[in-house]
């Protein structure tokens, strides 16, 4: 009687051989997605290593897709299905990192259920459970993803309907943004530029070290005014190369962002945030007069970018904004330990100069009303945008 054929998506044993010293083989049949069976082997300077090298490859060419979804699929392997399918669309390393984070407590939670075990009533217990332990952000996060991941499961006949649609949504707590003014922002530049503020007299390497000299030597006061300036993320400021600058035109393009990747380090993403997020900016006269004095003085680096680190390498946003400066800016120039999103300055200061909401729109949303709350943007280049800038913040010595 002949042996039943593998499972599709499965292997058979792993056979390990010594082909040569300090060389070895791993091979297995393995029957492929096609339901074909076939021979693979993965190499290594041991069997300890080769065995390990053939699973993983084994692993990743039997990954399911959502068209090998039934009711009877773990949602463990809907995930997998899922993240297959955020990988094609080439979504962005800090989404990918998010959505993985967050799957790590769907998966603790769910992972072993089957497709047809999912229901409503389990998922919204689910939620408010994490919501108690973990939080709302956690929370909603995981609301999100259950429900993007039943989409292709519905699509493709694993489950009748998408039973996170009934789920209670979960409440958060918004802040009202609050923008910095042309006043406090000139408090700030001024204490980066000469506070003699120590800021941690504790610290034996630098115990001296002033807020000034800890921002001339984090290259610190130009990006802000660039923040400031632009309205744009500070991952997309990072990034601004000197080809993007044009001098007689006095804008900027926004068409990247800088990102931490794996296993690679600090990458510069060619594109933004949306597709709206790819836009030419307005620069304000105080801006280009910085640019003009950084260009002169400007070494150059592999990535051509306007703000380098000290080995000319892309620098990393968080290092930015959670450095031991901020909390000494804001306590010596706005009163309080908190500076608030430099996204919102430009933006506010332009409203109380009453310049009309539809022409300020490029610098954050194409929605007028979230422009009036906080932002302000449209497509068209609007130099008018700069000009009030200028007026408006007056930063002395540019």
């Amino acid at each position: 009687m002949p042996r039943p054929p593998l499972p599709v998506g499965s292997w058979g044993k792993i056979k390990r051989t010594e082909i040569d010293k300090g060389r070895w083989v791993a091979k297995a049949r393995v029957r492929d997605l096609d339901g074909v069976t076939r021979l693979v082997e993965r190499n290594g300077r041991s069997g300890a290593e080769a065995e390990p090298n053939l699973n993983a490859h084994l692993a990743e060419r039997t990954a399911p897709s959502a068209e090998d979804l039934t009711p009877e699929s773990r949602l463990t392997a809907l995930w997998e299905a899922y993240e297959a399918h955020l990988l094609e669309e080439g979504r962005a390393i800090r989404t990918m990192e998010r959505y993985r984070y967050v799957s790590t407590y769907v998966l603790k939670g769910l992972g072993g259920y089957r497709i047809r075990e999912i229901t409503t009533q389990r998922l919204d217990g689910f939620v408010k459970a994490l919501k108690t332990n973990h939080g709302p952000s956690v929370a909603t996060s995981s609301r999100v993803i259950l429900s993007s991941m039943f989409g292709p499961a519905v699509r493709f006949g694993a489950a009748n309907t998408n039973p996170v649609r009934d789920v209670g949504t979960i409440k958060m707590e918004s802040k009202a943004a609050r923008a910095l003014s042309a006043d406090e922002l000139r408090g700030i530049l001024d204490a980066m530029r000469s506070s003699q503020l120590v800021l941690n007299p504790a610290n034996r390497v630098t115990p001296r070290q002033t807020l000034s000299q800890y921002c001339a030597a984090a290259d610190l006061t130009d990006v802000v005014i660039m923040y400031a300036a632009t309205g744009a993320r500070i991952s997309e400021v990072l990034v601004i190369r000197w080809r993007d600058i044009d001098f007689t035109a006095k804008t900027v393009t926004i068409s990247g962002k800088v990102n931490r990747a794996p296993g690679l380090g600090m990458i510069r993403e060619s594109f933004a945030k949306t597709a709206a997020g790819q836009r030419v900016l307005p620069l304000p006269a105080f801006a280009i007069a910085m640019l003009m004095g950084r260009r002169v003085a400007a070494l150059g680096n592999m990535h051509d970018v306007v703000f380098p680190s000290a080995l000319g390498t892309l620098r990393d946003p968080p290092r930015c904004t959670s450095s031991s400066a901020p909390s000494g800016l804001a306590s010596s120039s706005t009163g309080s330990h908190h500076i608030p999103s430099g996204r919102h300055w430009p933006l506010s200061w332009t409203i109380r100069a009453s310049l009309h909401a539809s022409a300020l729109t490029n610098s954050a949303t194409p929605k007028i009303s979230m422009t009036q709350d906080v932002y302000m943007g449209r497509k068209a280049v609007h130099t008018e945008v700069a000009d009030v800038l200028d007026r408006v913040v007056r930063i002395a010595g540019t």
